[in-house]
């Protein structure tokens, strides 16, 4: 046992990276904390080691989206295709636009299915280590439908305890 050890009392608690890589749940809870609290530069350097993990076709893939997505943004705006240019747009994108990362990378299934692994390995990299400290993942959220008093309740036939609201008139 070390002195630091004896004077905390014994030894330290894991960090959270301690504990392995997080589940896809947890990675993307941990990307979306990321996208709200860091800085660009922060965002960009992590998405560009988020990029260097993925190999050659998906990385093509991710930096044809961000492109289609920041033409979309700005018609008429000029956007190389040099990955690290646009990961740089596009991290300054994401702060004017909150939401513009995750919509650019997920918007349809294939990318629904890739955006984990993009998020877990931004949240591996440096840069974004300064920015999770302290991370929380949020508790289940309760979907809308399930918590009191949200709407007509459903009764054990599927039927709507308020009257059926699917009747044509």
């Amino acid at each position: 046992m070390g002195l630091l050890d004896r004077l905390f009392g014994g030894r330290r608690s894991p960090e959270p990276t301690d504990a392995g890589p997080p589940g896809p749940e947890e990675a993307l809870a941990r990307w979306r904390h990321l996208l709200v609290r860091a800085p660009h530069e922060a965002l960009a350097e992590a998405h560009a080691t988020a990029l260097e993990a993925l190999d050659d076709g998906a990385r093509a893939e991710v930096v044809q989206r961000l492109r289609a997505a920041l033409l979309a943004l700005e018609p008429g705006a000029m956007v190389p295709g040099d990955p690290s240019v646009v990961v740089r747009a596009a991290a300054r994108a994401e702060r004017r636009t909150p939401g513009f990362l995750e919509r650019a990378l997920a918007g349809d299934a294939r990318g629904r299915q890739a955006l984990p692994g993009i998020a877990a390995a931004a949240v591996a990299s440096v840069a974004a280590a300064p920015f999770l400290r302290g991370f929380q993942p949020p508790e289940t959220p309760v979907l809308p439908e399930l918590e009191a008093d949200s709407g007509p309740s459903m009764s054990p036939g599927g039927d709507h305890a308020d009257g059926d609201l699917d009747d044509e008139d």
